[in-house]
């Protein structure tokens, strides 16, 4: 049910992101695509006793949709499939004992809604904005923990992007940093529900190809 719950979610994205990209293109360019990458991935905030945490890597992967309604600025709808992952490492109890490790694996169905600048005749750019995440799943060492985090956070997004022209496409690298600015978790619950600490923010480097086919006359 909740895989079911997270595809409506990014069905109705998509569809959302085709209508905009349909009723701009006859006044401003517009293009569609694909986009594949790594995240990088942490968590910060409130951290159990004689422990740390790790960052992991995890999987990027979604459709991205972009109009432009200025000179050199565009506006890009980016639905994506992201898996931030991360560990917390406790210390032994004694000198004797080995530390311990739990993987907290999150999936998220995300909307970054961003802009671009162009620079450098539109071979690079710089990027700006928002995301909106929709929780699918949380474990924590393989045992669900997803009653102990909030379904919906929001975060900021700010990256670097080479354009490589390949034909009519555009080829794109881009280097993003997302930060959460919302709370992971669900407060004093999440600890009843062994979902690590009260109080969690994300973070993520992440490292993206895209793909970008003009829509329309352009």
């Amino acid at each position: 049910m909740e895989t079911s719950s997270g595809t409506v979610r990014l069905l109705f994205v998509v569809c959302l992101a085709t209508a905009m990209v349909t009723r701009a293109e006859a006044v401003h360019a517009a293009a569609v695509g694909v986009q594949l990458g790594v995240d990088r991935s942490g968590v910060d905030g409130d951290v159990p006793p004689n422990s740390e945490y790790i960052d992991k890597y995890g999987v990027v992967a979604g459709l991205q949709g972009e109009i432009g309604f200025a000179h050199d600025l565009s506006l890009s709808l980016q639905p994506s499939f992201v898996q931030k992952r991360s560990a917390v490492r406790t210390a032994a109890a004694t000198r004797s004992g080995s530390a311990t490790e739990r993987e907290l694996a999150l999936d998220f169905v995300s909307v970054p809604a961003v802009v671009k600048f162009a620079k450098a005749g539109g071979r690079t750019y710089v990027v700006g904005g928002v995301t909106v995440d929709f929780l699918g799943s949380a474990t924590l060492a393989g045992k669900g923990v997803k009653s102990g985090y909030n379904s919906t956070g929001f975060g900021a997004v700010l990256g670097f992007g080479v354009v490589i022209p390949a034909g009519r496409a555009r080829v794109t690298t881009e280097l993003r940093l997302v930060q959460g600015i919302s709370n992971l978790n669900t407060g004093q619950v999440a600890e009843a529900t062994g979902a690590l600490a009260p109080r969690l923010h994300s973070s993520g480097l992440q490292l993206i190809v895209g793909s970008l086919l003009p829509v329309g006359g352009r």
